[in-house]
């Protein structure tokens, strides 16, 4: 009899499925927490590709040049369209004009640097005139809401990531 009871508990198997979630539950969430967020990321790259690409054609077509104050122009067409995602006080922006494609290159140009303290600084606006290539820089410090991923990612200065949109044209004539 105590034979039958003790094959009788070894096949028990009541509290195996919470022993097994304990174990790979953890993980699993892990995993599923990490997709969102590198998929928000993504969205809100795209959703900053998109700004910077419809700023920079009013920039183009010459309509930022001829407003009374083009970089307040440039700075409202950008923030108009990421405002409902993305600060507009955390989005930083920098445009250069050049006179050939040789200057333009990314390598000659200065980019976006960083300060003391991490925060991303400007080197200025300058639409440039009729005819010259207009090379325009939008960066966006990304903060984790998941603070071990960015730390996962090792991307370091507070769990942020360094979103960036690059737009290289001429302007129209």
């Amino acid at each position: 009899m105590r034979r039958a009871k003790k094959l009788l508990l070894w096949l028990d198997e009541r509290g195996n499925t919470a022993i097994e979630f304990g174990l790979i539950g953890s993980a699993y969430i892990l995993m599923i927490l990490a997709a969102l967020e590198i998929g928000y990321v993504l969205f809100v790259q795209s959703v900053l590709d998109n700004a910077t690409r419809d700023a920079a054609r009013e920039i183009r077509t010459g309509q930022v040049q001829t407003a009374s104050n083009p970089q307040t122009t440039f700075q409202t067409l950008l923030c108009d369209n990421v405002s409902w995602l993305i600060p507009c006080a955390s989005i930083y922006y920098q445009s250069s004009a050049f006179w050939s494609w040789s200057e333009a290159d990314t390598g000659l140009t200065t980019p976006l640097t960083r300060d003391n303290n991490g925060n991303l600084v400007s080197a200025g606006f300058d639409a440039g005139s009729p005819g010259e290539i207009v090379l325009v820089q939008v960066a966006y410090n990304y903060t984790f809401f998941t603070p071990w991923l960015g730390q996962l990612l090792g991307l370091g200065l507070n769990n942020t990531a360094y979103l960036s949109s690059t737009v290289v044209f001429q302007n129209e004539p």
